[in-house]
């Protein structure tokens, strides 16, 4: 039976393990990803594909670790999306190259000091009332707006832009829970092993006697949708806690379809609760930020989400940076926010310290694996009520 020997073999085709994937197989690694499900799956797919300044994440009036690592990201995906960065996304999809800070006239006065004084390096600016866009100007919105140079990417151009130039090295696993049995079976003995499956991460830690000092949190969300959307929307709903009332953004579905699809605070909840109470907050944040939106006739859905990531110093707080528990040659790890693929990929670069073979195995006796449904288009539509 032909041994071999890849230089790193990645467990989990999220954006994490994509990102990492598609540059160490451009830097010229002997690379594998494995996937249980389909390119894209879980925590990934529910993204609303923010990639984020930092902004929202400053709410309390002063910058935090969150707040200033994140917006060092953006640069990278910046250079991404326009072909010239480490990893290739210029086939990727951005949705809006911008968002809006929608806030009531009541919220502190220290946010807007934090925004006009552009604390964070983005171009972010109060929009006077003249240059709202027709819709908000429409909306009864009667607070303030603030620009954000925030892109939302479309998530699944953005995963086969990662995975279609090295489609052939990404195959399915088909023991999701033994995945060192796996390559065993298939006498695969890689140099490094990257798990990036957030949600199993621990559970195969535990297993295999890895988990000594390894903690992580889980922080579930029940995301919202509606449709038809009125119309285009990539907007916070401000309020008076770092979490915003509402996030929004604006997808289509394959039948072209506008959906609205609801995180921030409306989702913040277990994943198990009634989907009605995410309807309920979503219909309270309208009506006080833009009651003249008719949503009466819209049809609902929600998506449950695990999401598990490393464990903050504070129960329940974001981890400020990506998190990475080693276990010899064995790296799990968890990016904490979509924005932060390309810091987890270079820490793990420098803890793996191994030179690429330059060599380029053949994985075709491997199953072959498929890209993820979109959430509205798998979802089950009801009328909220």
């Amino acid at each position: 039976m032909t041994k071999y020997t890849p230089d790193i073999v990645i467990v989990g085709a999220g954006i994490a393990g994509l990102w990492a994937f598609h540059r160490y197989k451009a830097l010229g690694y002997d690379a594998l990803l494995l996937e249980s499900q389909a390119i894209g799956s879980g925590q990934t797919i529910a993204s609303q594909g923010i990639v984020h300044s930092g902004l929202k994440y400053a709410f309390a009036g002063k910058i935090n670790k969150l707040a200033q690592g994140i917006s060092a990201m953006q640069d990278l995906w910046t250079a991404a999306l326009r072909g010239e960065g480490e990893v290739d996304l210029s086939a990727a999809k951005t949705l809006s190259t911008s968002q809006y800070l929608m806030m009531n006239n009541k919220v502190m006065g220290e946010l807007i000091k934090l925004v006009t004084s552009q604390a964070l390096g983005n171009n972010v600016h109060e929009v006077a009332r003249k240059d709202w866009p027709e819709e908000i100007a429409t909306s009864g919105f009667k607070g303030r707006i603030i620009f954000m140079d925030e892109p939302v990417l479309d998530i699944p151009s953005v995963l086969r832009a990662l995975a279609e130039p090295y489609k052939d090295s990404i195959r399915k696993i088909d023991t999701p829970d033994d995945p060192f049995g796996f390559l065993k079976t298939h006498n695969i003995e890689p140099k490094q092993i990257i798990f990036t499956g957030a949600a199993s991460n621990a559970q195969i830690a535990a297993k295999e006697g890895h988990d000594h000092g390894l903690h992580t949190q889980a922080r579930p969300l029940l995301m919202g949708m509606l449709k038809p959307a009125p119309y285009p929307l990539f907007a916070h709903l401000v309020g008076h806690t770092d979490k915003p009332v509402a996030s929004i953004t604006t997808h289509t579905t394959r039948d072209g379809e506008l959906v609205w699809y609801l995180g921030g605070g409306a989702a913040e909840r277990k994943k198990e609760a009634n989907p009605q109470e995410v309807y309920k907050a979503v219909r309270k944040g309208f009506a006080k930020y833009i009651p003249n939106v008719d949503i009466s006739n819209v049809r609902w859905a929600t998506l449950p989400i695990d999401r598990i990531e490393g464990k903050s110093g504070i129960d329940g707080w974001i981890p400020d940076t990506p998190t990475i528990h080693s276990h010899g040659n064995v790296h799990y790890c968890w990016p904490t926010k979509l924005t932060f693929a390309p810091l987890l990929a270079e820490r793990l670069l420098e803890k793996m310290d191994i030179q690429p073979s330059k060599a380029q195995s053949d994985w075709s006796f491997l199953p072959d694996i498929d890209y993820v449904e979109t959430p509205w288009d798998e979802a089950q539509w009801t009328d909220g009520d």
